[in-house]
């Protein structure tokens, strides 16, 4: 029997997943049709509580700086200083890259805007994907320390597991700065660009790995926050929140063909918060949309101002003409 060649094969991939998207996106517009009539009726009845809305929207700045602050200590542990001003304008221009299909324009993205500022082209690259790394293992571990006591709540008898999942984790994490040489070399490949692998300091390398963990959970606090802002008799506790947040945007993430998981993010959310008995279907719903739209304003609003601050600066405003 013949095998189908390479275009072939990338035909069937492509048409497989236009599939499985379709599939995704008809049960979660089924689920969304029934249930519409009383998401909007929910939706009007709303009195959000804005002083928790500004304490989530302040949680999610702080986390924002954590991470810059990460991402320049890595950069100038390889030789290239950053001031924090222009760390900040190169990740947050850069993280715009995320709502275009692909997922890779925010490390391109990153890796330029590094070098236009004076940073070595393997500096700038090597820290675009070795942050990208870390965030992303230091989220599934955040997303499976909590959810461990969902684990022990669901299963009977399941305290050994916990404690080994825990400390397997744990271990995990304590060795990512060993792994992550292999891992930008995995990932150069994977992306088709020359990553210079370059040692920094192991302080510097845990440094960034419990910064990412942290702003993980900063994160979900930020999202427990709106939600309560949103819901004052939402139940269940904070690390229900944390799981949740984390794994549903790890979702989104990972679906490269959806700019900023959009769709993706928001059934995964939706089935955890049901799934938890954290919020009824209607409310995980309404929040969702919530937390969509709430995010989107944080993501996008802090690149777009530092773009219109450099446009300014380029072209600044001439002076109007004075009759003599």
């Amino acid at each position: 029997m013949r095998l189908p060649g390479p275009r072939a094969r990338r035909v069937l991939a492509w048409l497989a997943t236009l599939a499985f998207v379709a599939f995704v996106l008809w049960k979660a517009s089924e689920d969304l049709s029934a249930n519409w009539a009383r998401v909007e009726a929910r939706a009007s009845s709303l009195d959000p509580s804005w002083g928790l809305v500004a304490l989530s929207t302040l949680l999610v700045l702080a986390t924002y700086a954590l991470l810059i602050h990460a991402w320049r200590s890595l950069v100038a542990a390889w030789g290239a200083p950053l001031g924090f001003r222009d760390a900040a304008r190169i990740w947050t221009v850069s993280n715009l890259g995320r709502y275009l299909p692909g997922k890779v324009w925010s490390i391109a993205a990153m890796g330029l805007m590094s070098r236009q500022a004076g940073v070595p082209a393997g500096a700038a690259s090597g820290a675009a994907v070795a942050g990208t790394l870390v965030n992303i293992a230091a989220g599934f571990a955040v997303l499976l320390l909590t959810g461990l006591p969902v684990l022990r709540s669901l299963t009977a008898g399941s305290e050994s597991l916990a404690v080994a999942v825990a400390g397997a984790i744990t271990v995990g994490l304590l060795a990512l700065p060993f792994l992550l040489g292999p891992l930008m070399r995995r990932a150069a490949r994977l992306l088709g660009r020359d990553v210079p692998v370059r040692e920094a300091p192991r302080p510097v390398l845990w440094l960034v790995v419990l910064a990412n963990v942290a702003a993980w959970v900063g994160y979900g606090l930020a999202f427990g926050v709106l939600a309560r802002a949103l819901l004052p008799g939402s139940a269940g506790n904070w690390l229900g929140y944390v799981a949740v947040f984390t794994g549903s945007y790890l979702a989104g993430y990972l679906v490269l063909f959806a700019p900023g998981g959009i769709g993706f993010r928001e059934i995964a959310m939706v089935t955890a918060l049901t799934g938890l008995g954290l919020t009824s279907t209607v409310d995980a719903w309404l929040l969702a949309a919530a937390s969509r739209l709430w995010l989107t304003v944080l993501e996008v609003a802090p690149g777009v101002l530092f773009l219109a601050r450099d446009a300014t600066l380029r072209f600044p405003p001439s002076a109007p003409d004075v009759p003599t």
